[in-house]
């Protein structure tokens, strides 16, 4: 069970660092003026908090390392932060909202980190599981 946890952290958060590029093609077209609305770019972004959330869960459940789980919620926090950003516009401080954009790329970042600790935790797991099974364990 452990290492299914592990392999569904590692496609939450592939998807997510995926995820993000999608999420800036998708506001420049709305920019572009291509599309009318920032509606494909707001599902999407929620699509991708509700992946986030499942990721933190799958890592918790899966006992993964202190770090891979710190990260992991750093990413849902940086992800969750997104709608509140960008609201700021409609509170009155679009200075802000501006943040939304900078924010993206430190999710991205972020998601880039904890995909490649997802995969040198798998690479461990995979090499432990070889070793046992030549030494008998």
């Amino acid at each position: 069970m452990k290492k299914q946890l592990v392999r569904v952290h590692k496609g939450l958060v592939l998807f997510i660092g995926i995820g993000t590029w999608v999420q800036m093609f998708l506001a420049g077209v709305w920019h572009a003026g291509v599309v009318a609305t920032p509606e494909a770019h707001v599902v999407f972004g929620l699509s991708l908090l509700l992946a986030s959330l499942l990721a933190l869960i799958a890592a918790a459940a899966g006992r993964l390392d202190r770090a891979t789980i710190g990260r992991t919620g750093l990413l849902f926090a940086l992800i969750l932060l997104q709608p509140i950003l960008i609201e700021q516009r409609r509170a009155g401080i679009p200075l802000l909202s501006a943040f939304h954009t900078l924010n993206a790329a430190f999710i991205g970042m972020t998601a880039g980190a904890v995909v490649a600790m997802a995969r040198k935790k798998e690479v461990a797991e995979d090499e432990e599981t070889a070793v046992a099974v030549a030494t008998g364990d």
